[in-house]
């Protein structure tokens, strides 16, 4: 408890939006800084950091690879909030991934065995799979692609990330899961402040051009 006392004290405090300013630490400090850590959750930060690596190439990597990792994934991780962190990046992962699908004329992808899969292979025929509801971010997502801004989709996704850590993390205090949060959050900052107009809307076609090419989501 200590050590995440003086861990947590000694980090800068993130902004209120991922996009409202410079980042407050650089990677390298923030390394040191997380090296205070003992060995067993530094293991665990570090299954949190390989899988942000992975999770940022998202073209390289088939349905078929994705499901494997994710199966790989549920039976190594053990702490409650990285699994929860990891399953909700690929929540969003599958929505973008069967939005593609879906405005190509193609079937389902391989999706992990979750629940959300078998929804929106229920419901594929439906505008957004009938999960505006449930996704809030969802219509602002479809609209920004509808409307050829591919950075603007993008910023509606970082935004759901950001907001749903952030919620998480009022929920804890001083403790390991608030260095996780943290990490997830400085994540998606050092994102969005590495990539310049030109580089994120070409990084971000990769993701959607297949939408683009199909005439736009309607939500």
């Amino acid at each position: 408890m200590q050590s995440y006392y003086t861990l947590i004290a000694s980090l800068p405090q993130l902004p209120r939006a991922f996009d409202d300013g410079p980042i407050p630490i650089s990677a390298a400090t923030l390394r040191h800084r997380v090296s205070m850590l003992d060995h067993h959750d530094r293991q665990i930060v570090q299954q949190v950091s390989d899988f942000f690596r992975w999770d940022r190439q998202p073209r390289d990597r088939s349905d078929a690879e994705i499901s494997a990792t994710h199966r790989r994934l549920v039976a190594e991780i053990r702490h409650p909030l990285v699994a929860q962190v990891v399953h909700h990046r690929f929540e969003m992962r599958m929505l973008i991934a069967a939005l593609r699908c879906q405005r190509g004329g193609l079937p389902p992808p391989v999706f992990p065995e979750l629940p959300l899969a078998v929804w929106i292979q229920r419901h594929w025929d439906e505008p957004c799979f009938r999960l505006n509801d449930r996704f809030r971010w969802l219509p602002r997502f479809c609209q920004a692609i509808e409307d050829h801004q591919p950075r603007r989709a993008q910023w509606h996704l970082f935004t759901e990330l950001w907001n749903h850590w952030s919620r998480l993390n009022d929920q804890y205090t001083f403790s390991f899961e608030s260095v996780v949060l943290y990490l997830s959050r400085w994540e998606i900052l050092h994102r969005w402040a590495s990539q310049n107009e030109q580089r994120g809307r070409q990084r971000f076609n990769d993701l959607v051009d297949d939408i683009l090419q199909t005439g736009g989501v309607t939500c």
